[in-house]
């Protein structure tokens, strides 16, 4: 049995008794994704077919050949960019002859197709099957061997549900997936989260959603299982060449025009700040408009996407040393060195969820409130609404001069107004838990102590700087739960149960027991009347999580300063 919560702390708790079927819907899967791929080729040619193709081609071959010689190092794509070097070799073959022996239209073919496999994913329904099992069984065994309860499978008694905590706008999801096709947008923190997410989907009652998730990922044997099994398609962020992007946009749009509910991560990728996304690619997300105009056009039956932002919150991230010392490199001009990404290392995954488990920990997903592609709430029965309460008509405002059609700086517009909401939506939804206040709490009290230092040299403090009398502190973590409790009062974000109900010294000892839980370092440590950090940049990390609320001392641009209150809206370095 399954529990997922409904929106906010006093609702009622919606049990899901027996999950939905999904065999029919695993095959539809399938079909459709087989005649997506012959569409998306036919139709990005189609984009090309009055373009120059030698320069076209040309321009592609350039960008291919300096990503390719910029990835040739990593191990773990020797075998992908074989493949690549062949396809890429052969084009330049093709260019050095002329039209007449070689077919330019052909060789886009050949590219297009190449790309629209590579994006296309593997989804297997079988697959699927396997690893909506395999999660939840081996993550049960892992679970039940941390807790040193019973080691027998036959003899498991939990499971990784009972890490999920599932809530916000889930019976709204449900009944919108049935209403028309769903565009989940998650915030993303760490490579877990693809995994995490196909099954909260599962465990929703709702059929597999298409990923569009890192092509590096894929390159990890685990997590390429999982997400191939969970309906992921790859995004390379690496490929810059119009012809890919082309691909791209055109198989995102046509996927959710054949009602494939999708998922796009609109950060671009994991923040490497631990803050909540405040910059979105708009790219991909404005597919979901011209996935909209087309089923109008069309008069599909339901023509309507819906937006749904997604927040998940973790006591602790896998990767989150090699995260913020590459953000802080960028952001300090290489003044710290970046590290191997964890995500990559079996035994570092492994450790992962045996903390987690083991320490009866647990992740919050979070559910939105939908949104329409222009930014627009929608009620129960899906139907936008004004500012005002009003229901707006979609036809109404794509319509251009008595006529239904894209216009493109128009949509533009559309999908910035709809990016800037989803950000709103991203602070809104987001859950403060008791590592984040602890982890602000005391990165904000200690700078006040060191007004003068810019960031980098703050980072830097001796041991015995880093260090506060534990009352002194208490007092202040106090303070900002007040200052938590009344922005969450106001809607402004959300606060975990144990920062609502329990006494100052638990909750302040639970959230340092987290940060200590996963990294080497502690993160915040207590004893003897005091309480210090071990690793300055990993508590920046955390403290990132409620950035953007107004109780920074931290201004734009990211410098220190010595007044207190600055409010940092726009003051993190995300």
């Amino acid at each position: 049995m399954t529990t997922v919560h409904g929106t906010g702390g006093s609702h009622p708790t919606i049990r899901f008794e027996q999950r939905a079927p999904v065999e029919g819907r695993l095959h539809d899967f399938e079909r459709v994704r087989l005649r997506v791929l012959a569409d998306v080729v036919a139709r990005t040619q189609e984009r090309f077919a009055r373009a120059p193709l030698d320069m076209l081609l040309g321009e592609a071959l350039y960008l291919e050949n300096v990503r390719l010689k910029r990835e040739e190092a990593n191990l773990f794509t020797r075998r992908r960019l074989k493949g690549d070097r062949e396809l890429w070799g052969a084009v330049r073959a093709g260019l050095l002859q002329s039209p007449v022996t070689a077919d330019r239209k052909a060789l886009l073919r050949s590219v297009v197709k190449h790309y629209a496999e590579e994006i296309g994913g593997h989804f297997n329904p079988k697959l699927y099957r396997f690893a909506t099992g395999a999660v939840p069984w081996g993550f049960s065994w892992l679970l039940n061997a941390a807790s040193v309860r019973r080691f027998l499978p036959w003899g498991m008694t939990q499971s990784l549900e009972s890490r999920l905590r599932i809530v916000g706008e889930v019976p709204a999801l449900q009944r919108l997936a049935q209403q028309g096709t769903i565009l989940l947008v998650p915030t993303h923190q760490s490579n877990i989260d693809s995994m995490l997410i196909g099954y909260v989907i599962y465990l929703m009652s709702l059929p597999p959603f298409s990923y569009g998730a890192g092509l590096n990922l894929f390159s990890n044997p685990a997590l390429s299982f999982f997400m191939n099994g969970l309906g992921a398609y790859t995004v390379d962020r690496k490929k810059s060449n119009v012809i890919y992007k082309e691909t791209l946009k055109n198989y995102s749009t046509r996927l959710l025009r054949e009602g494939v509910h999708s998922i796009f991560f609109p950060g671009g990728g994991r923040s490497r700040s631990g803050a909540i996304e405040s910059r979105l690619k708009l790219g991909l997300l404005g597919t979901a408009l011209e996935a909209q105009i087309q089923n109008l056009q069309q008069r599909s039956e339901k023509p309507n996407i819906y937006v749904v932002p997604m927040v998940m919150s973790y006591h602790f991230v896998l990767e989150a040393a090699s995260l913020i010392e590459d953000y802080l490199a960028e952001a300090g001009k290489h003044r710290f060195i970046i590290t191997d990404d964890e995500s990559w290392q079996p035994t570092k995954i492994l450790s992962f969820f045996w903390k987690l488990f083991s320490s009866q920990s647990g992740i919050t997903v979070r559910i939105g409130k939908p949104l329409d592609v222009f930014g627009n709430y929608v009620d129960e029965e899906g139907r936008s609404l004004g500012p005002n309460g009003t229901y707006l008509d979609a036809r109404r405002l794509l319509t251009t001069e008595g006529e239904l059609k894209a216009v493109p700086q128009r949509d533009q517009e559309y999908t910035r107004e709809l990016g800037a909401r989803l950000t709103e939506r991203f602070h809104r939804e987001n859950t403060a838990l008791t590592s984040h206040v602890v982890a602000f709490a005391f990165f904000e009290t200690l700078r006040r102590k060191y007004p003068e230092l810019d960031l980098f040299r703050f980072l830097r403090l001796s041991v015995a700087q880093r260090s506060l009398p534990m009352e002194e502190f208490l007092a202040q973590a106090e303070r900002y739960r007040q200052k938590l409790l009344e922005a969450a009062d106001r809607g402004e974000l959300f606060l975990s149960d144990e920062l609502r109900t329990q006494e100052l010294r638990a909750w302040v000892e639970d959230g340092v027991r987290q940060l200590g839980l996963l990294h080497d370092a502690g993160v915040v440590r207590i004893q003897g009347g005091a309480i210090w950090s071990e690793d300055m940049t990993l508590l920046y990390y955390y403290r990132n999580r409620l950035a953007g609320y107004g109780l920074s001392l931290l201004a734009e641009g990211g410098e220190m300063t010595g007044k207190p209150g600055q409010n940092d809206s726009k003051g993190f370095l995300a």
